[in-house]
Formats: C-alpha cells, structure tokens, sequence
C-alpha cells in the first residue's frame, strides 16, 4: 500500500508542474526565448523590456509598454464593427482592429528605433539586418510578393495566412511588417 500512496505524489508533483509550465505559455510571457527553425506562430510578434506581445492579441498591454509618445489615427473599420486605430510611435507602429469590443493587434510595423523581430532582424541605427540574415534566421521557406515573405501556410496565394515580410534596398533590411490579415 505504501508503494501506491508514493505514486499518488509523484502524479500530483507532476501535475502541478503541468499547470506551471501551461501557465508560462506564449501569450504574455515575461521572458524572450531565442527563436529557431522553422517560421511559426510563435514569431509573430514583438518582445518589449522581455515581455512578449502577439498579434491577435488585446493591443492594450503592448500600447501601455510602448508608453504615450505616439500619433493616433483611427478610421471606421471596413471589415469590423468600430474603429481600426493606428498607434505611430518613433520606431515602430502598432495597428489595431476592433474585435468583441477589445482593440486587438493586427499589424506590428519595424522601421527603425532599435525594435527588432523576436529571431533579432531589426532596422535602423545599429540594427540593420541583411537578406541573408533574415534567411539564416528564418529558413528558406519564404516567397517574393515585393517583400521577403515568410507565412504561416507557407503558401503564396494564402492572402489569409499571417505572416512577417521584410521589406529591403539592395541586401538591406528597411522596414518589417508582422502582419495578422482581417479579412
């Protein structure tokens, strides 16, 4: 009988560290794990003072870690009831549609400022990026739509799929949309 009760908290011990680890997931987490291989779900968003923030996400958390220096714009949304908004600060733009009454993040635009992608691609002073680091980061599963493009279907007709698209000059990296389409 002893032998059954030592296993009851073994699977117990093994449970609770099951809920700790789910609750250390990638919506939120406090910490930026180096991403590899493939181009995954998981690269589709930004990291700020090593807290991630995703596409598809309440943009609500990403917007207060940036702070308050930003340009507002807004427009009603042609695809959702309210309003896209528009949040342009020096560096980066965080572009925002309207779903179940939370402004969610759709769009994360790189152009310089020292943001970079959560595999380190970045633009402007001191981070510029190359094509071929992009691809060495990135893999050569990407296609040509006027950007180096990397989806999540890996299909180039799949206008639907998220995706990240590096767009360059010559070898060099100048701006970079991590981009979640709406429609």
């Amino acid at each position: 009988m002893k032998l059954k009760f030592d296993r009851s908290y073994i699977l117990i011990a093994a449970i609770v560290l099951c809920l700790i680890m789910a609750a250390c997931s990638p919506s939120g987490t406090n910490n930026v794990d180096a991403l590899t291989g493939a181009f995954t779900d998981k690269d589709l968003g930004i990291a700020i003072d090593g807290k991630t923030y995703y596409l598809r996400e309440d943009s609500a958390a990403l917007i207060a870690a940036l702070g308050d220096g930003y340009e507002y714009s807004e427009m009603v949304s042609c695809v959702y009831d309210g309003k896209d908004k528009t949040f342009a600060y020096d560096g980066i733009t965080v572009s925002t549609v309207p779903v179940d009454g939370k402004d969610v993040t759709e769009m994360i635009t790189i152009t310089g400022g020292g943001y970079t992608t959560l595999r380190g691609i970045g633009v402007g002073i001191g981070v510029f990026s190359t094509i071929g680091e992009v691809k060495a980061v990135y893999g050569e599963k990407w296609f040509d739509d006027g950007y180096l493009t990397y989806s999540i279907s890996g299909d180039e007709t799949d206008i639907h799929s998220e995706r990240i698209q590096f767009e360059y000059s010559g070898d060099t990296v100048t701006r970079i949309f991590i981009y979640s389409p709406s429609y």
